[in-house]
């Protein structure tokens, strides 16, 4: 079906010395890539995560004032639909 690699052992597929070697000169690199990839991606999520989470107290936001009658009201809804 298809022919295996030569760089690999037929009996337990693993790696042969060879193809170990073949790939030694690489592996610095990639571990330094793959190492500035991860540390970009974590601080960009670590960076959203503290942005998105700051506390708020909505100090700014004006509340407008409320009907007495209006508000007994309301808190009759919202204590049906918590039943």
């Amino acid at each position: 079906m298809f022919e295996p690699s030569p760089y690999q052992d037929r009996k337990t597929w693993k790696m042969t010395p060879a193809m170990i070697r073949a790939r030694e000169p690489f592996f610095r690199r990639n571990i330094i890539g793959v190492s500035v990839l991860l540390g970009v991606s974590a601080s960009i999520y670590f960076y959203t995560y503290r942005f998105l989470h700051k506390d708020n107290d909505f100090a700014d936001v004006p509340i407008p004032p409320i009907d007495p009658k209006e508000l007994e009201t309301l808190k009759q809804e919202y204590y049906k639909d918590k039943k």
